[in-house]
């Protein structure tokens, strides 16, 4: 059953949670308690620019709204009516201490996370972006390790509809996408000052040391757009 937190929004056909940190934590705890479980539990963190990519993408919409746990990520979410946001990098951080195996990411970064935090790793494979999905020895690895977590960093949405589709295989008892996450943990990607995340100004600061992602920040204007027209 979907997990949607006290409160819900649905945000352009998304259905969000308003869910505190404590609460999340509390509820991934729970999941890792149990000893006996049909599949993993399926955590998603939204953020605008995952709204925006599933108003293309009928199947990624899906993903997003079957997901047990749907968390508002993205300070933009509070235009839409969020009252709780929970940053998908320090949820992350705070999962660190279970049993993580850390599946893709680029150059090494799943392999320097093992290293760091403890855990099993693998880079997992390029042909997941042309949309294959089977991964049939990387799944025999994961399962040999029987992981508390499993940490997905393909990046959205790929790494979800790689989730998604290979959830009943997968034997860890909670399995997320990540996204970026690994390289700021790692110090590849340098951290905002927590001035600047508290500000909601973390897609500025990720611009500015990654101006690469300009065209990609361009559907947090559309985002807003869409939100104040529709809603």
């Amino acid at each position: 059953m979907k997990i949607i937190g006290p409160e819900t929004s649905d945000i352009l056909e998304i259905r969000v949670a308003s869910t505190r940190m404590e609460e999340v934590i509390e509820i991934i705890e729970s999941r890792i308690g149990k000893k006996h479980y049909d599949r993993p539990f399926f955590v998603v963190t939204v953020n605008p620019e995952f709204i925006m990519l599933a108003q293309e993408d009928g199947e990624f919409k899906k993903i997003l709204n079957e997901a047990d746990l749907a968390l508002a990520d993205g300070v933009g979410l509070r235009l839409a009516g969020v009252k709780n946001i929970v940053p998908g990098r320090k949820l992350v951080e705070k999962l660190l201490k279970y049993r993580v195996f850390y599946l893709g990411g680029r150059d090494g970064v799943a392999e320097k996370m093992a290293e760091k935090y403890g855990g099993e790793w693998d880079e997992g494979e390029e042909s997941i972006r042309a949309g294959e999905y089977k991964s049939i020895s990387i799944l025999s690895k994961i399962n040999k390790y029987r992981s508390d977590i499993l940490m997905v960093a393909y990046g959205a949405p790929w790494q979800e509809k790689w989730i998604y589709r290979n959830l009943s295989r997968i034997r860890a008892k909670v399995v997320m996408g990540v996204g970026g996450a690994f390289d700021y943990l790692t110090g590849r990607a340098k951290l905002p000052p927590e001035w600047v995340s508290g500000a909601g100004l973390e897609w500025l600061w990720r611009l500015l040391y990654e101006p690469w992602r300009w065209r990609r920040q361009l559907r947090l204007l559309k985002f807003v757009w869409l939100v104040f027209t529709r809603g």
